[in-house]
């Protein structure tokens, strides 16, 4: 029984010791903070009315800020330091107090005398700060304590962005929707925050196609204001891409891999690492920009909640279970688009299963920049449930849409359906 009460003793204080530890590291190494009361016993329950009153009175003092409280202080790179000062006049006609209050960074006032401004002066605040390195974009303020009735406290905060020593702008490149049959073009713009001059060498994509038929020219630019948070950059160059027709249809992403030396020798320096810097065997450099589009054919479908393009260039048309009420007619519209849509004639060509779907094209209609192809589709429902809604890989329907035009593709276009049998 002794030994019993023992371990519930020990049991008691372990658990109490450990709760009393965790809620320590949690909270315990936090300073306290009660309104204006703080735990050094400058200000207490008995000084804390007349400490409000100097920051919160009638007095005549105006606090007025130079420029804006949030100031835009472009791109800096990984673990660099930086400052900028806000100044502060006092407007008003009775003397204006400062007191420094939360910050997350070092901030410091000017050389004032108890912290003070008489009428028509002012002061210079000093923000102070470390760039993190693995944000895209920083952010530092500190609260500045007023008697300005109209303005008790202004908050001052400096932001930016984090970048690489090679950036690009647009980060990630999109050249939106081509057609496969058409050249296209696009550009993006590469900034060099290098402390030498760089020259790029050449370009690859991730895409071995995309690398084969596209030509790449770099163009340098003088970087000025006008490059908004990037107008701190050494170099700049404008990256074009002209693409020659021949991709395969769908989705497009890769990487847009630039290699590039530089003009001065650092072999004796480490280079900044880096997700868009990377060192190769040759002492060049290679900085990467993600690149994404669709490679659209000049034949397409209108989509709608049943009609859904594919990765592979091709349509699912989802129909769904069809009872003996239901219209066995469907109909859609194929769109030809490009410079072939003239001289090209669409037609229907081996359809599975043969005895249950059956397709033809209505005339065209010419609408501008394209031709509508109405396609009206016929299922033949048997003595039996047909069941074509993909359960199992190719349990499904389909049909092909040819063209006489080696230019346009044919595309492929699946039928999920299951028809139930009618009398």
């Amino acid at each position: 029984m002794n030994k019993f009460w023992l371990l519930l003793g020990l049991a008691f204080v372990i658990g109490t010791t450990g709760a009393w530890t965790m809620n320590y590291m949690e909270y315990g190494h936090r300073e306290a903070y009660f309104g204006e009361i703080t735990m050094d016993g400058s200000v207490t329950a008995d000084n804390v009315m007349a400490k409000l009153e100097e920051f919160h009175s009638d007095s005549a003092a105006r606090a007025e800020l130079a420029g804006k409280p949030t100031h835009d202080f472009g791109a800096m790179s990984p673990n660099a330091k930086g400052s900028h000062e806000f100044v502060v006049k006092n407007v008003g006609d009775g003397m204006l107090r400062l007191e420094l209050g939360a910050s997350t960074c070092k901030c410091t006032l000017g050389s004032l005398k108890n912290n003070e401004l008489a009428p028509g002066e002012s002061t210079p605040v000093k923000l102070e700060w470390t760039v993190s390195g693995d944000k895209t974009t920083f952010e530092q303020s500190a609260e500045l304590r007023t008697n300005d009735p109209l303005q008790p406290a202004i908050r001052l905060v400096v932001q930016g962005l984090v970048i690489s020593d090679i950036e690009f702008d647009p980060k990630q490149i999109s050249f939106g929707e081509v057609p496969a049959a058409e050249p296209f073009a696009f550009s993006t713009k590469m900034y060099n925050y290098y402390d030498v001059d760089i020259e790029p060498l050449s370009a690859a994509f991730g895409s071995e196609d995309l690398t084969a038929l596209s030509d790449v020219e770099f163009e340098p630019f003088e970087v000025t204001d006008a490059d908004g948070s990037h107008q701190n950059a050494r170099q700049g160059f404008r990256v074009n891409v002209q693409v020659k027709p021949g991709l395969r249809q769908g989705p497009l992403v890769t990487n847009l891999q630039v290699r590039f030396k530089k003009l001065t020798d650092e072999s004796s320096e480490d280079p900044a690492e880096s997700q868009t810097d990377v060192e190769t065997p040759d002492d060049t450099y290679v900085a990467v920009a993600e690149c994404a589009g669709r490679v659209m054919g000049a034949l397409t479908i209108i989509e709608s909640s049943a009609m859904k393009s594919t990765d592979g260039g091709g349509y699912i048309w989802t129909l769904g279970r069809l009872d003996a009420n239901d219209d066995l007619e469907k109909k859609c519209l194929v769109v030809l688009k490009g410079s072939e849509k003239d001289s090209t004639n669409l037609t229907i060509g081996e359809t599975y299963p043969s005895d249950v779907i059956e397709a033809k094209f209505a005339a065209p209609l010419g609408k501008g920049q394209m031709r509508l192809f109405p396609l009206l589709l016929t299922l033949k429902p048997g003595d039996q449930t047909i069941d074509l809604l993909g359960k199992n890989k190719d349990d499904f329907g389909w049909l092909w849409i040819e063209s006489d035009n080696p230019k346009v593709s044919r595309m492929k276009v699946a039928i999920k359906v299951l028809i139930e049998p009618r009398p």
